[in-house]
């Protein structure tokens, strides 16, 4: 097979399959879950266009690139796919109801309905409701379940994330109602290893790419240093925004001692509602703007990222509500790691974004080159945080409800801003990604996406993770 062709049905499936998840997330607004999953994402014509993608990228790469890193790294997402498709084709799901005093049950209910036999029975003994001693919000749920089979009984102690496993079953809580303990059941033995080896794999490959002394992000990273140390012209301050940014720098501090009082009164990292990740996006984006600070090629986009921070944290400060309640479902110490990964991927974002707009409107042509190696540099670490912070996510979601992917239309809209940021990385095989106009056109394009994903899927398409 042709490498021309190779790149044209690994570039072109993968846009098209960012157009198929757009489509589909709309598609489950008008007409329900259940019509997107049964339609599209369950849809044998769907697999058919992630197969191809995953083909086609594989033998491609393999085509053009003799780098060890680049193929693992693709290798890694071909293998998540390949488990996932497993997981679809050998998983079984679906959800149990226990009550004190009534017999044990052996059967759990499927999506479609259908009643399937497990190979124990579950017998409710005990459940209780935990409570925060400080201010008496729901904390938890703590069951007692007695589990029999064949060889032995014994009673397991479950709460939120903190499923049941047995004989390859996990059981998570879902939720309690009049004393009734509903339970989602799952059975992925071969799936979820293959998916997990894919997430290892990727971070591996993730370390020794930014490792690789000759891989593009340290060759950016070169670039960029030499051109400091040559420079020894200042600046010019066109805007005189000195005395107003000086003021701005305050935010820094304050945002950190609000998050921290939240900590401090929740028991929880503040990264529950749209507000508190507002608040910890804006006070990573003032943290990136502190380090490009001192560096004279980069005065103005510090000074420009100090004032978008301030607009974030004045919008946050003024929502901020210390006394919301928060899911129990969320008092897990991945939420901060999860949350925090994907906070400081959109923080790069913003800054590649504002970097852009402001080498758009340069007239120095040597500036402006030293702007687009920046970004193409940061872009690095922002798309690589940002898969990082999915797959965690991943993880969490298969420790709390016994699945890592649901095609909720948050974690779809991820999978597309990631897709998009994918894209800008391939300047040898996509020649139009090298121009740098063309590029920071593109990287503005990508926040604008960013920002449906953050902001618009929580107003207009709503889901599990929607919140403010």
């Amino acid at each position: 097979m042709k490498t021309p062709f190779l790149k044209i049905m690994a570039f072109g499936s993968m846009g098209l399959l960012m157009l198929v998840l757009i489509a589909a997330t709309l598609l489950e607004k008008l007409y329900g879950t259940s019509f997107a999953i049964g339609n599209i994402y369950h849809s044998a014509w769907f697999i058919a266009i992630w197969s191809l993608l995953a083909v086609s990228a594989m033998t491609y790469t393999l085509r053009v690139s003799r780098r060890l890193t680049l193929t693992m790294l693709h290798a890694s997402f071909a293998i998540i796919l390949v488990g996932a498709f497993v997981s679809f084709m050998t998983s079984r799901h679906g959800s149990i109801v226990l009550a004190k005093e009534a017999v044990p049950a052996s059967m759990f209910t499927t999506p479609h309905g259908e009643l399937e036999k497990l190979p124990f029975s579950l017998q409710l003994a005990d459940i209780d409701t935990v409570y925060s001693k400080g201010d008496g919000q729901h904390r938890d749920y703590v069951a007692r379940i007695t589990v029999n089979d064949k060889k032995e009984s014994d009673t397991r102690t479950i709460s939120l994330n903190n499923p049941l496993k047995k004989n390859g079953y996990s059981l998570c809580i879902k939720g309690v109602t009049d004393g009734h303990l509903s339970l989602l059941v799952s059975h992925d033995t071969i799936g979820l290893p293959i998916s997990y080896a894919g997430y290892l794999m990727m971070f591996v490959s993730f370390i020794m790419l930014f490792l690789d002394k000759r891989s593009g992000f340290n060759a950016l990273l070169q670039q960029t240093r030499g051109e400091i140390k040559k420079s020894a012209k200042k600046e010019k301050d066109r805007m005189n925004l000195e005395i107003l940014t000086r003021k701005m720098w305050a935010l820094l501090p304050c945002s950190f001692i609000f998050l921290c009082i939240l900590w401090y009164r929740r028991g929880i990292f503040p990264a529950t509602n749209g507000v508190e990740t507002l608040m910890l996006l804006a006070l990573f984006v003032m943290l990136l703007a502190a380090a490009l600070r001192r560096q004279r090629h980069f005065v103005l986009l510090s000074r420009a990222l100090i004032v978008v921070a301030a607009i974030f944290f004045a919008v946050a400060a003024g929502n901020l509500d210390g006394d919301r309640d928060v899911q129990p479902i969320l008092r897990s110490p991945l939420l901060g790691i999860h949350v925090t990964t994907i906070i400081i991927a959109y923080a790069l974002l913003a800054c590649i974004a504002v970097n852009a707009v402001i080498a758009l409107f340069r007239k120095d042509a040597k500036r402006r080159a030293q702007q687009t190696v920046l970004g193409r540099m940061l872009l690095y670490p922002a798309t690589m945080l940002l898969a990082t912070g999915i797959f965690i996510g991943a993880v969490w979601a298969n420790i709390s409800w016994g699945r890592y992917w649901g095609w909720d239309p948050k974690e779809v809209w991820a999978l597309i801003t990631l897709l998009c940021c994918s894209f800008a990385f391939h300047t040898r095989s996509l020649p139009f990604m090298a121009k740098p106009k063309f590029f920071h056109i593109y990287c503005i394009a990508v926040f604008m996406i960013m920002l449906f994903t953050y902001f618009g899927v929580n107003y207009l398409l709503g889901g599990m993770h929607s919140y403010m």
